[in-house]
């Protein structure tokens, strides 16, 4: 009977002390995640506010928008390359998701809601990047030749690379409500084009616009690019452990 309460007693000791390491778990991930948002918050304070200083100081907005005749090749470009900074956040951060290296710090619904957030964003300027050259007066693009692949006037094989990739992330978005019903497998094999995707773009950045000849741009790419095929190599390495672990249990 003693002995039996005796192990009672340190049971509740030993659960009451998991408990209490869970709690400080917690509170330093807390304490972790408000550092990781404070930083970030900073970070693009810094970065908008130097960017706006650097407008105002190059005398941009010296000329009305409606008076640049250039204005939709501007945004033509602007919002490729913007389209290509979400892509490469949405491939990275959906790397980190998988790899499971945000798992201590952000709930699964978060990151996945956050995921698909930055990819539509992606999609949506990439949408606009298309149908804006229907604006653009020195090439006369339509709305077949801004949605079909490998149709346009300027260098069909490149700037189709860009198209296609768009369609294809396209189908990679609408199959995250549709997971359960595809099933998780096909589901994952889809996900894979969508690596294929992200190195489609990637050429069709430098290789079919006038900002693939400027090291700024092509800094971001191979940055970009690097950063992914890194964590894909990490990510891969970390399935291929799974089943030696597998076995040796």
């Amino acid at each position: 009977m003693l002995k039996s309460r005796h192990l009672s007693m340190e049971f509740r000791r030993l659960l009451m002390e998991i408990i209490q390491a869970k709690v400080v778990r917690n509170n330093l991930m807390t304490k972790s995640t408000r550092w990781i948002d404070i930083g970030v918050m900073l970070a693009s304070i810094i970065i908008i506010t130097f960017s706006a200083i650097w407008l105002l100081a190059s005398n941009t907005f010296r000329l009305p928008l409606y008076q640049d005749e250039k204005l939709a090749w501007h945004l033509v470009r602007s919002s490729g390359i913007f389209a290509y900074v979400l892509l490469s956040a949405s491939t990275v951060w959906g790397l980190f998701i998988s790899s499971q290296v945000v798992k201590n710090w952000s709930p699964g619904s978060i990151s996945m809601t956050l995921h698909t957030t930055i990819s539509w964003l992606a999609l949506l300027l990439g949408l606009g990047h298309g149908l804006l050259l229907m604006f653009d007066d020195y090439f006369t693009y339509t709305i077949l030749d801004v949605l079909v692949p490998f149709t346009g006037p300027y260098r069909p094989e490149v700037v189709g690379l860009g198209t296609l990739a768009f369609w294809i992330i396209v189908a990679i978005s609408l199959s995250f409500p549709l997971k359960k019903r595809i099933g998780h497998k096909t589901w994952k094999r889809l996900h894979t084009l969508s690596y294929i995707a992200f190195g489609m773009v990637s050429i069709h950045g430098l290789a079919a616009g006038t900002d693939g000849n400027l090291l700024g741009f092509r800094l971001l790419v191979g940055f970009s690019v690097v950063l992914v095929v890194l964590l894909l190599g990490i990510r891969m390495g970390k399935d291929q452990a799974k089943p030696a672990r597998k076995v040796t249990r």
